[in-house]
């Protein structure tokens, strides 16, 4: 009777992971849920058939982006467990500011920091203001590990660390406005995130945007990187993603 209770169960395990055709399907895992606004905000990654993940990101649920605060949110996704280890990112930070920040006429606009970290979070939260450790900010990863054509912006963040920008995106190119950015960054010569920075209103405007990601050429770490990030609405949802994970070393 045990043998056939274990055998049972193995075969339920398996056809839960299996298309009517006895066919493995792909598998989304998703974190914990977090309040938002009026609305939900939770990460998750998605793995395919043969249990490689092809993505990562979180999704804002209907109402998330009503009612936030004028003061500002930061808000901390953790991932599903089933995320860690099998891609290199720790955790992802949900920064919105009502007002923007610096530079004038640039980032002043009512928008999102969307940070995919590398870095642990305790890490991370440890990084002090600019002035009190100006040599890790200014210890810039070595060429290569930021795409090329990528400049630094001034300074740093307090529990982020040093920004870094594409020179040729329309607002810093002066060819047009922000609406949405694709941002790296460093602390103590180390890339420590990825992030789409995207306005409140190119998020309001029903969003359906792929793009390709500036990649450095090199990777400290071997792990699971995205070949494109994408932005988009799908049904009341916003759904936000770095796509095509592909194996760099």
């Amino acid at each position: 009777m045990k043998q056939l209770l274990t055998f049972s169960l193995l075969s339920l395990l398996f056809l839960t992971g299996c298309d009517k055709n006895n066919e493995p399907v792909a598998t989304t895992f998703s974190g914990k849920e977090e309040t938002l606004g009026n609305g939900k905000a939770y990460s998750w990654v998605r793995f395919s058939a043969d249990n490689i993940p092809t993505s990562i990101g979180f999704t804002l649920t209907k109402g998330a982006l009503d009612n936030l605060p004028h003061g500002g949110v930061a808000l901390v996704l953790n991932l599903p467990a089933e995320a860690v280890g099998k891609t290199p990112f720790d955790h992802i930070m949900l920064d919105y500011l009502h007002t923007g920040h610096e530079p004038p006429g640039v980032y002043d606009v009512a928008h999102f920091d969307m940070h995919f970290y590398i870095q642990p979070l305790a890490e991370r939260k440890a990084i002090p203001l600019y002035e009190i450790a100006p040599a890790k900010f200014d210890n810039l990863p070595a060429a290569g590990f930021i795409p090329s054509n990528y400049i630094r912006l001034p300074a740093g963040v307090p529990e982020m660390g040093v920004h870094w920008a594409d020179p040729a995106s329309p607002e810093l190119s002066g060819k047009g406005k922000f609406a949405e950015t694709l941002i790296y960054g460093s602390y103590d010569g180390k890339l420590t995130f990825m992030e789409p920075m995207v306005t409140y209103e190119f998020l309001k405007s029903s969003p359906n945007l792929t793009k390709t990601m500036p990649l450095p050429a090199k990777f400290a770490k071997a792990g699971y990187f995205a070949m494109k990030y994408s932005i988009k609405q799908v049904a009341d949802d916003i759904v936000v993603s770095l796509e095509d994970l592909m194996m760099m070393q």
